[in-house]
């Protein structure tokens, strides 16, 4: 071990005093040193990069679930004041259709005057034998439980809250608080952020023609969005991706490119069966998005690591 040092220190002496030779050992040295530098701060930036996509795409989920968590808080809220009216008890105990509906449509102007004008309440009389009643609202009745969740229905798409009214341990009845899910489009684009839902062609026919015809446009081979809701750049941007990048979003992966950050989460209604997918996105433009900071500090790291290496040649020279 002693002989190979005194052979490397001999040969280093020898090199030093041919100057040529050894500020040519010492540039390719560097060359390849900073090279070697360079391709490793990319990989690893890059790594780093991806790191915090995935990190930002389960940020941008957890917003929205916690959003729709506190639309279940705020529709329960309304449904146990609408459900302990007592004129509406007696009135479904009596299937008194017409006062139902008079108070129906008491409250739902009373909502309207808070310009909460997606909000809709109705109740469901156990009595009345001629309304034909979906899952969900006999599922509430025979279980006697709450349920909360989305649904396709006729007149859109909504969060749904049904809570069984219950007397002498009967139900005789159910009400239900309804609101658009576009309702919590408003909360992301208060953070800069965009929201587009998704429709699964295949649910296209439980709406009325009057909420569907000359509404929905085609978004890839199998879903549809609405034009006078999300009739925006966004939108655009998802008509003209790729049907790769389109899969990766309706897979529950992020896309990035040179305009959006996006990433989709699918959405199952109140029985369980998926309706389409949640797209939740952010413009490369916006100078304080995550992703334009991820960029920065990925940036700032190659230049301070570059100053290092140069900073360390200069002296071993």
């Amino acid at each position: 071990m002693f002989g190979f040092i005194k052979m490397f220190n001999n040969f280093m002496t020898k090199l030093k005093k041919n100057k040529r030779l050894w500020f040519t050992s010492v540039f390719i040295v560097a060359c390849a040193g900073i090279a070697l530098a360079l391709m490793m701060l990319i990989t690893t930036t890059d790594n780093i990069s991806k790191e915090v996509y995935v990190s930002q795409t389960k940020e941008f989920v957890n917003t929205y679930r916690d959003s729709e968590k506190l639309q279940e808080l705020k529709l329960q809220e309304i449904s146990i004041v609408a459900s302990y009216n007592e004129e509406v008890t007696k009135f479904l105990e009596e299937n008194d259709l017409e006062n139902i509906t008079k108070i129906e449509e008491e409250i739902n102007a009373r909502l309207n005057q808070k310009q909460q004008n997606t909000l809709n309440v109705k109740f469901y009389s156990t009595q009345n034998t001629t309304e034909k009643l979906r899952n969900s609202v006999v599922s509430a009745i025979q279980t006697k439980n709450n349920i909360f969740g989305i649904e396709v229905l006729f007149d859109g798409i909504f969060y749904v809250y049904l809570s069984p009214i219950i007397k002498d341990d009967t139900v005789i009845g159910v009400v239900q608080i309804k609101e658009s899910i576009y309702f919590v489009k408003n909360s992301f684009e208060r953070q800069n952020k965009e929201f587009v839902f998704l429709l699964d062609k295949k649910m296209l026919s439980f709406l009325s023609l009057q909420n569907r015809d000359g509404i929905y446009n085609e978004v890839g081979k199998n879903h549809l969005v609405d034009n006078k809701i999300n009739n925006n750049k966004i939108t655009s941007h998802l008509a003209s991706l790729e049907a790769n990048n389109f899969q990766k979003i309706t897979q529950e992966e992020y896309m990035t490119d040179d305009v959006y950050f996006l990433n989709g989460t699918l959405i199952r209604d109140i029985n369980g069966v998926e309706i389409g997918v949640l797209v939740l996105g952010e413009s490369i433009e916006n100078e304080d998005g995550f992703t334009n900071m991820a960029q920065k500090m990925a940036d700032q790291i190659v230049l301070i690591t570059l100053g290092l290496i140069v900073s360390l040649l200069l002296f071993l020279l």
